[in-house]
């Protein structure tokens, strides 16, 4: 039996959720892409773009392809999404990682950080480390961009993925750790069904997740 969270993902769960949702890869439209959509809406040109959780690296690929002059990074646990990645999307730079070590990379070396669908899976007993990870690797100035499950409250369910070990998914409203900081203010926030991936303001909670976009400011909040 594996000692903790992160060890229990790592053996059992990063190759098998690339296998689950292999098909999104050849479903997936930049155009249609919300992440995509926001980095233009705002206007965003950045040079240096980081995913942590980025599978194959479809979506990089996209923002690499519509921002020019763009590079771009990304951490992924699972070896076989990674490999599809490189030969698929060669321009795309993939570290094998976890978002708890982000070394490779500089302090204040990225423009824009993109998580999706990791926060909820972090093990709690690193949670801080990984946002400290992520928030030194932003510029001052820079984007995070979250996307993850929408909860009405704090919720710890069973991680039903993961027969051979007890794991949890942890759903909050991630957003919050970094604006209650006052270094980071949202800009923008949405609510969409996980279901049919329209907008979403029904009641059901369990369905819903959210992306958000944040800017990270360390002097605006203080006067």
């Amino acid at each position: 039996m594996k000692s903790s969270q992160k060890e229990a993902f790592l053996a059992y769960e990063a190759n098998a959720w690339f296998e689950r949702n292999f098909k999104v890869i050849s479903n997936y439209l930049p155009e249609n892409d919300r992440v995509v959509g926001l980095i233009e809406e705002y206007g965003l040109k950045p040079a240096s773009v980081l995913e942590v959780g980025c599978s194959a690296g479809y979506r990089l690929e996209g923002i690499r392809s519509r921002v020019s002059g763009c590079n771009v990074y990304g951490v992924e646990p699972s070896t076989q999404a990674i490999n599809y990645g490189k030969s698929h999307y060669p321009k795309v730079n993939f570290l094998n990682g976890t978002a708890d070590d982000l070394s490779e990379y500089g302090d204040e070396s990225m423009d824009i950080v993109i998580v999706g669908f990791v926060f909820y899976v972090v093990d709690r007993a690193i949670l801080f480390k990984v946002i400290a990870e992520i928030d030194r690797v932003l510029k001052n100035g820079g984007v995070l961009i979250i996307v993850d499950f929408f909860s009405e409250k704090a919720l710890m369910n069973a991680y039903h993925h993961i027969q051979n070990f007890s794991a949890f998914s942890f759903k909050q409203n991630y957003d919050e750790v970094f604006t209650a900081s006052k270094l980071y203010y949202l800009l923008d926030k949405s609510t969409w069904s996980h279901s049919d991936k329209g907008r979403d303001a029904s009641d059901n909670y369990h369905d819903k997740y959210s992306i958000s976009l944040l800017k990270k400011d360390i002097s605006a909040s203080y006067k």
